[in-house]
């Protein structure tokens, strides 16, 4: 069956259960940034706000709990998300990191669950806001966008577009003539601005 036919199931049917979880980010104006999370389910109203310093690590962390299933669960795996300050989000085994710091039976598993969405948003967030220093200056495709990040070891071997196996020499010496190019560009601007 292909996607049409298997959603075409539900058509005529009452949906038992629904969750979204929604991720958003800010950049600050002091080299900040802010990521707030948000899921909504039938049982579950939960909010988490990370503060993030210029190099991605956790500064704050906080979240709020305004409908769940237990009373039991509103203070505790709250308390807990203060021990993942110091936490490089965007380094290898970050996640790694907060399952340690916040043991299973201590947290809630939704609360993880907003993390990890949370990481990921910022993971690629982040690419978004470095990017913005080359906007104007510098025009990949796709491909060579796609070759300049099988270099990242951030995102190597994350994923098939990221397969280290789908190295193309070609495209990767195009785009970085082109960084390179770009970073002229940027150069002598700066030079102008500074009157020289």
């Amino acid at each position: 069956m292909d996607y049409e036919a298997i959603t075409a199931l539900a058509k005529h049917h009452k949906q038992v259960f629904g969750r979204i979880v929604k991720c958003e980010m800010y950049k600050l104006d002091d080299g900040k940034m802010l990521a707030l999370s948000r899921m909504h389910d039938d049982y579950h109203d939960m909010n988490l706000a990370i503060l993030l310093d210029d190099k991605f690590h956790i500064e704050e962390v906080g979240g709020e709990m305004e409908r769940i299933p237990y009373p039991c669960c509103e203070k505790k795996p709250l308390e807990m998300l203060s021990s993942l300050k110091g936490i490089g989000v965007l380094e290898r085994g970050g996640l790694k990191k907060v399952k340690e710091r916040i043991p299973r039976n201590l947290g809630c598993t939704h609360v993880y669950e907003m993390i990890e969405s949370t990481f990921r948003s910022i993971f690629v967030g982040s690419y978004s806001i470095h990017g913005q220093k080359w906007e104007g200056v510098l025009a990949l495709d796709l491909e060579e966008n796609r070759q300049l990040g099988l270099q990242s070891p951030v995102l190597v071997d994350t994923c098939y577009a990221f397969n280290r196996e789908s190295v193309d020499g070609e495209v990767l010496a195009r785009a970085r003539r082109k960084v390179e190019q770009a970073r002229k560009k940027m150069a002598a601007i700066e030079e102008v601005k500074r009157g020289e």
